[in-house]
């Protein structure tokens, strides 16, 4: 059941100790922004069939929305599994990126249980996702902008930086490992003038 499933994912604490993905090469001292010898890098590959634990938090002048649960992504299958907890709601989406319209808009089953609720409601239809598929070449294909390493949140060691325009007009800035595992993602919604910021811990990837 979904309720119980999302009941075992909170049981996780989001403050616990910063992660470290071993076995993995540390970034040349030429990605270090202020180094004599820095060179703009090559965008890498990513890893694209991964599971992880996530915060998620939303906000504009009209809102301001704060989720929590675990993604799984597959461009294998391109396939996205978001379980959700907010407001005491419980909800599981499935992104469907194998059907997915001109203007970006991907197919949702969204499957929704209110609080103290037992009877779940279920949507179906075509959304521009909060939560993009990683293909392997995204950072490739998007001709992601190195913007730094920087420190995140549940992480030891410095994270690289890409700066992409999603769709072609979303600004957002993809997070990667040393092993070119993604660790979070933030964009900026010009439309809506809305932030959204998204950090990945406990993150098991293939």
């Amino acid at each position: 059941m979904l309720h119980q499933i999302l009941g075992s994912l909170l049981l996780l604490s989001v403050g616990g100790q910063a992660a470290k993905i071993q076995g993995c090469k540390p970034f040349p001292s030429s990605m270090d922004e202020f180094s004599g010898n820095f060179q703009q890098p090559q965008p890498p590959t990513v890893r694209t069939e991964f599971g992880t634990s996530f915060i998620q938090h939303k906000w504009n002048t009209n809102l301001s929305h704060v989720t929590a649960g675990y993604i799984e992504n597959s461009a294998e299958r391109k396939f996205v599994r978001v379980s959700e907890a907010y407001d005491g709601n419980l909800a599981s989406s499935a992104f469907e990126y194998s059907n997915v319209t001109a203007e970006g808009q991907v197919n949702n089953v969204l499957t929704t249980y209110e609080a103290n609720s037992t009877t779940p409601s279920v949507w179906t239809g075509y959304v521009i996702s909060n939560f993009p598929i990683f293909e392997k070449d995204i950072l490739v294909t998007s001709s992601a902008v190195f913007s730094g390493l920087v420190k995140r949140p549940f992480f030891d060691e410095e994270v690289a930086s890409w700066s992409i325009l999603y769709l072609g007009q979303i600004p957002t800035t993809i997070y990667t490992t040393d092993c070119n595992v993604v660790v979070g993602y933030d964009y900026f919604s010009p439309g809506l003038r809305t932030r959204v910021v998204t950090e990945f811990f406990n993150i098991k990837a293939n």
